[in-house]
């Protein structure tokens, strides 16, 4: 008898995503510029966390495939209309469909990574996926996401080097100043946090955050608690090694903090860069627009409101 059994590497993808349901889901999302990046990385330090960035499953992924599944269904529609009328219709593709499909992807690539015994947290970090919590609740209800959230003033200036660093003369010809980049990056700001305030009330379980000027003035203090609350060791030496592991005179290739170079990915390591950074004019531009939902997140005027 013929054998009709799956091939092999394809059995392999669906035993690794079968064990993943032993394990803890993690996105680990926030706002451009936020600290996602060296979040990741001192998760993925973690002995008993795989963390991998940026798998873009939800802020492009699931629109490709969303969009795929339209496609195709509509295409099958009119051939059930036109071509066998006298017949039953062909299936077409419905939400829940796309949304297992989706599912499978992303679990089928976090498996690659993730399939060790001694991980417990698999995590994925791709900074929009805050943009779309919903979407990855429905998908992925045993999930917990942590968001990383950074006073929105830093995060402008932070924003504007990185742009600048990518494509100087293609964000100029969008932004010729910071003056012309500021709103814009404030409502950026304010979308996300709105989001997520709403996401910390509706899922406070599992939805975290971890704010950046926390993280850098207490860093052993803060991933402690975000790995006590993972469920992963939290015990003094395990902390330690992860935070010096991801130290920014490391990831910056011997820095120190506040030692600035704007062609660095890791920049400056710093917080309050707005007050000597930004015109008063601008930290008041970035306030008219983003004052309230910074009030909402723990910062005033002056910086991050000690909590």
């Amino acid at each position: 008898m013929q054998d009709l059994s799956y091939p092999p590497a394809w059995q392999d993808v669906e035993a690794a995503i079968a064990r993943l349901s032993s394990k803890q889901i993690l996105f680990v999302c926030g706002a451009v510029k936020s600290g996602t990046t060296w979040t990741q990385l001192w998760l993925d330090a973690h002995p008993q966390i795989a963390c991998r960035g940026e798998g873009c499953f939800f802020n492009s992924y699931a629109g490709a495939l969303q969009r795929t599944c339209r496609d195709i269904s509509a295409m099958v529609t009119q051939q059930n209309a036109y071509k066998f009328p006298d017949y039953p219709a062909f299936p077409t593709f419905t939400l829940p469909h796309v949304q297992y499909l989706l599912r499978q992807s992303v679990l089928a690539l976090m498996a690659v990574y993730g399939d060790q015994p001694e991980v417990r947290v698999v995590a994925e970090k791709t900074p929009p996926t805050l943009m779309s919590v919903n979407t990855v609740m429905q998908v992925f209800p045993e999930a917990k996401l942590l968001n990383l959230v950074r006073d929105g003033r830093d995060m402008a200036i932070s924003a504007w080097h990185e742009n600048m660093r990518r494509d100087a003369i293609g964000f100029q010809d969008k932004y010729p100043a910071m003056d012309d980049f500021m709103p814009e990056i404030a409502g950026i700001w304010v979308e996300s946090q709105t989001i997520a305030l709403s996401a910390q009330r509706e899922h406070p379980a599992q939805f975290k955050q971890i704010h950046y000027e926390d993280l850098l003035d207490s860093p052993k203090a803060i991933m402690a608690d975000v790995f006590a609350w993972l469920g992963v060791a939290a015990d003094p030496a395990t902390v330690s090694a992860c935070c010096a592991a991801t130290s920014f005179e490391l990831l910056s290739g011997g820095r120190v903090a506040g030692q600035v170079d704007d062609a660095d990915f890791f920049r400056s390591g710093t917080a309050v860069q707005w007050r000597e950074a930004l015109t008063p004019a601008q930290q008041d531009i970035f306030w008219q627009i983003a004052g309230a939902a910074m009030q909402a997140q723990g910062y005033d005027k002056n910086g991050r409101v000690q909590q």
